[in-house]
């Protein structure tokens, strides 16, 4: 009797984990179909320092201070090194771009986006892969996307902005209207 009802864990275990990762391909699926444009985005606009100023859903702690993500892009050599080191088989032409920002944690953080399609590939470690959108929403504004983890969106700004100027933005994100967020630290007031 133990026998079997080892036998009906094990299968019941290997069918839930199936149905389960088969529910998460088909959210991100989902997610890339009603977030896309149809225009591709070009990694060289993330190039220089970036201010974290709103998420979608919102984050549950406020920072006294906008993250402060840097982009710059790799090296051939480097991609070389991490598909070494990761066992990775990114393409040697393939432009990679590597930002920098310190978590909510405290935590500094290395973050890598790739692909030449409208939808990117960020690697966050060896094992932890997403798909990611950029999204132009104009010279100032970048809208990101990350399709691996719900559809979670950060609106990056290029200079510090104000509330009223974050706000104002947001409203005009048609794609975003109707969900939760908010800056997630202090904005200028003016």
């Amino acid at each position: 009797m133990s026998h079997q009802l080892y036998v009906l864990a094990a299968i019941f275990t290997i069918l839930s984990t199936s149905v389960n990762c088969k529910v998460y391909a088909n959210a991100g699926s989902r997610c890339i179909d009603y977030y896309k444009t149809g225009e591709n985005f070009d990694l060289e606009k993330l190039n220089g320092a970036w201010h974290a100023v709103y998420f979608w859903p919102p984050i549950q702690r406020q920072r006294d201070s906008c993250a402060v993500v840097n982009f710059k892009k790799v090296s051939s050599a480097d991609v070389s090194s991490t598909n070494k080191t990761c066992h990775f088989n990114i393409p040697s032409d393939e432009a990679i771009w590597h930002s920098t920002y310190t978590n909510h944690a405290g935590k500094f953080t290395n973050v890598f986006y790739y692909g030449q399609e409208e939808v990117k590939n960020q690697i966050r470690s060896c094992n932890r892969f997403s798909k990611y959108l950029f999204i132009d929403v104009n010279d100032d504004y970048l809208l990101g996307i990350n399709c691996s983890m719900g559809g979670r969106g950060m609106l990056l700004a290029k200079q510090l902005p104000t509330v009223s100027q974050v706000q104002a933005v947001v409203n005009g994100i048609d794609i975003m209207s109707g969900r939760d967020g908010r800056p997630d630290c202090q904005l200028r007031s003016r």
